[in-house]
């Protein structure tokens, strides 16, 4: 089974640290499935596993070293750079972890995929209902996935799998995206939704050997790092919110001062300009915050009238929600107005996310 070279080779990126004698052995079997341009990256192991990197040199694969652990996007990166400087610009790639969880046969299958999604990153997914699988390992998977979905509104299965492939358009891509260590992987996700670059789904098997005693993933600091990943988004969509609601509320605090000399007694107009005033400048704070921080489109082109026809909508649906609450389910206002503000500011950020401010990805 020999993957043919017409439409460019295939390489096969794994990142390692501190490995045993299973990683030679591995090698061995994706080359009996005509995998034969495997790049190694020595993320730091030491001095007491080169006989193992040497061992991989001498059987053909390419090693790359990093003298100090970096992390496991880091090595990644590393690898993708030296991909990009020699091998041809046609040239696939697939990602595979080094600690025995992929299947040399599954490595064959996501490079096959690759081929007939070219535009697309595939990955190969896990099926976490199967059993004999380490507790925190479901767990973290599941919760992940759930975020995630929730978050950025593409449910998949399994964020966190290795198994990855895409085609030679996203290898640039895919060295510009955040991260350095285990969080790197979901950024990658993460940044494929936001650029409109399809994510392509393929089962594989479910192999965890000794419990999955080889990770390196540190359960609290790593997982704090992917939580980091997985709600910065959120976290700056809120922040951005607080912020312009603070325009918001001073300028109509100002301008309710400041406009009473030349308004006198027309206290109502007063209000009402002192509020419109205030309003229009915040809208404007929000747009700018959201499409240069939050969900830094710069050039998203229509943008701002999307952004305006929103914020229309959702002032419509808060004061119908507010006056069907109290009136037909006899809420008090001030919840009603709670709760309808809380479930739109959700609304609002996923619609921002998926049209305002939504890829428009030309084809690779």
């Amino acid at each position: 089974m020999i993957i043919g070279k017409q439409n460019g080779e295939t390489i096969i990126l794994i990142p390692s640290l501190e490995p045993d004698e299973r990683l030679p052995a591995y090698v061995r079997q994706l080359r009996e499935y005509g995998l034969t341009n495997i790049v190694i990256v020595d993320d730091g192991s030491g001095e007491a596993y080169q006989s193992i990197f040497e061992e991989l040199r001498e059987n053909g694969c390419a090693l790359l070293t990093h003298t100090e652990n970096q992390g496991k996007g880091a090595a990644l990166k590393t690898g993708f750079q030296y991909i990009a400087q020699q091998f041809d610009a046609s040239s696939f790639v697939v990602t595979a972890d080094s600690d025995g969880q992929h299947a040399a046969e599954d490595v064959y299958r996501i490079a096959q995929e690759a081929r007939l999604h070219p535009d697309s990153l595939v990955l190969g997914v896990r099926n976490f209902s199967e059993g004999n699988i380490p507790s925190k390992s479901l767990l973290g998977n599941r919760m992940t996935s759930f975020i995630f979905a929730m978050l950025y509104g593409k449910k998949l299965s399994d964020t966190q799998t290795g198994l990855r492939a895409f085609g030679p358009g996203l290898l640039a891509f895919m060295q510009d995206v955040r991260g350095t260590r285990f969080e790197y992987e979901l950024q990658m996700l993460i940044s494929c939704i936001q650029s409109g670059i399809p994510i392509h789904t393929t089962p594989i098997q479910v192999i965890y050997e000794n419990g999955n005693a080889g990770t390196h993933f540190k359960a609290i600091h790593d997982s704090a790092r992917v939580m980091g990943v997985l709600f910065s988004n959120f976290l700056r969509f809120i922040s951005s919110s607080v912020a312009s609601s603070v325009v918001d509320l001073g300028i109509a605090w100002f301008l309710i001062d400041a406009l009473r000399p030349m308004l006198g007694e027309q206290h109502y107009l007063r209000i009402l300009l002192a509020t419109v005033i205030a309003r229009v400048i915040s809208i404007v704070v929000n747009y700018v915050l959201n499409r240069h921080f939050v969900f830094r489109k710069e050039d998203s082109q229509g943008s701002l009238w999307r952004y305006l026809t929103l914020c229309g909508v959702v002032i419509l649906l808060s004061s119908t929600g507010v006056y069907i609450f109290h009136t037909v389910l006899f809420v008090d206002e001030k919840l009603a107005k709670f709760v309808c503000d809380a479930l739109l500011f959700l609304l609002s950020f996923q619609l921002q996310r998926r049209w305002v401010f939504a890829a428009r990805r030309k084809q690779l």
